[in-house]
C-alpha cells in the first residue's frame, strides 16, 4: 500500500506540472497566468518576506488565512524539484508568483556571465512548471567591476551592452515558456548600474522581443524617483511585477503610512493587472503586520 500511495502520489505531482505548464502556454501573454481557478483578473496580492516560518508550507498556509494569493520565490528554494515545492504549496490556495534569476548577467568574467544565462534558461523552465508569471533579474548589486568603465559616469554603455546582449540570448526561451523576464531596478544603495525605471524600460527596448518587463519596486522608487505616479504613468506599460515596502527602513506596506495610491494610479492608467508583492522588514510579529499591510493595500488600490 505504500508504494501504491507513493506512486499515486508522483503521478499526480506530475500531472499537476504538467497542467500547469500548459496554463502558462495557454496564456502566454497575460499577467494573470497561474491564477487559481475562481480567482479575480484583477491584482493579486503576494508576498517575498517578512516570514517568522521556515517552512514552505507553513508559509503557504499563512498566507492563506491571511487572505493573499501568492508567494515569491527566492534563492532559497531553487535547488529543491518541482515537483516538491508544489507538494508544499497543494491544497493552499497559493501559487507562486515570480521566482528569482541568476542575478549573474553583468559578472566582470564572460564564463560566468554564459553561465547565467543557462541558469535563467533553467529558471524559466521552472517558473513555467511552477505557473509563475516571470523569473526577476537583477542586473548587478554593488559598484561597477569593469575597470575600463568604472572611472566613467554612469550608466555605462558596457554594461548596457552586456545586459542587452545577454537579455537577447533569453528572448527565444522568453518566447517559448511564455515566461516573463522581470528586470528591477534597484537604489543607489544597493547598485551603482540601474537606478532608474526610465533606465530599465530603456534595455527593455533596446532588446526588444516581447516578454522582457519592468519589477517596479516602490522602496526603491521612493528612494530614487522624484516622482513615483508620473513615472509610472509614463513607464509602468513596461510593469508586470510590483514589489512594495514603507520608506527608507522598508517596513510593511501602511506601517508609515506611505500612499501607494499615485503610483497605483499610474499602474492602472497602463492597464496593470499583476502581482502586488510585500518585499519588506517588520515592525513587530511578521503575521500581524502582513495581515495589516493586506488591507492596507487593497484598500490603496481601491481607492487609486
Amino acid at each position: 500500500m505504500t508504494a501504491l500511495r507513493d506512486r499515486t502520489r508522483r503521478d499526480f505531482l506530475r500531472t499537476g506540472s504538467l497542467a500547469l505548464a500548459g496554463a502558462v502556454l495557454a496564456g502566454a501573454g497575460n499577467f494573470n497566468r497561474g491564477a487559481p481557478k475562481g480567482k479575480s483578473s484583477g491584482v493579486r496580492f503576494g508576498v517575498r518576506t517578512p516570514f517568522q516560518e521556515k517552512d514552505l508550507r507553513q508559509r503557504a498556509l499563512l498566507l492563506q488565512r491571511l487572505g493573499y494569493d501568492g508567494i515569491e520565490l527566492g534563492q532559497e528554494w531553487l535547488d529543491r524539484s518541482t515537483e516538491s515545492i508544489l507538494a508544499d504549496l497543494e491544497g493552499t490556495g497559493i501559487v507562486v508568483s515570480a521566482i528569482v534569476g541568476s542575478i549573474k548577467l553583468l559578472e566582470p568574467d564572460p564564463q560566468v556571465r554564459a553561465q547565467a544565462i543557462e541558469i535563467d534558461r533553467k529558471r524559466l523552465e521552472m517558473a513555467r512548471t511552477l505557473g509563475a508569471v516571470g523569473v526577476i533579474e537583477v542586473p548587478t548589486f554593488g559598484p561597477c567591476r569593469f575597470p575600463e568603465a568604472a572611472k566613467t559616469p554612469a550608466p555605462h554603455e558596457l554594461e548596457d551592452h552586456l545586459l542587452i546582449e545577454g537579455l537577447k540570448q533569453l528572448a527565444g526561451d522568453v518566447k517559448r515558456t511564455g515566461i516573463h523576464i522581470l528586470v528591477e531596478p534597484l537604489t543607489k544603495k544597493e547598485t551603482h548600474f540601474m537606478n532608474l525605471q526610465s533606465h530599465g524600460a530603456r534595455i527593455i527596448e533596446a532588446v526588444g522581443s516581447p516578454g522582457f518587463k519592468l519589477l517596479s519596486d516602490f522602496y526603491h522608487m521612493q528612494l530614487e524617483e522624484a516622482d513615483i505616479g508620473a513615472t509610472l504613468t509614463r513607464y509602468g506599460k513596461y510593469t508586470a511585477y510590483v514589489h512594495l515596502a514603507d520608506g527608507e527602513k522598508r517596513t510593511e506596506p501602511g506601517s508609515l503610512p506611505f500612499d501607494y495610491r499615485p503610483g497605483f494610479r499610474g499602474l492602472k492608467k497602463n492597464g496593470f493587472s499583476g502581482w502586488l508583492t510585500v518585499e519588506s522588514r517588520a515592525t513587530d510579529n511578521p503575521e500581524a503586520a502582513l495581515a495589516r499591510a493586506l488591507k492596507y493595500l487593497k484598500q490603496q488600490w481601491s481607492e487609486a
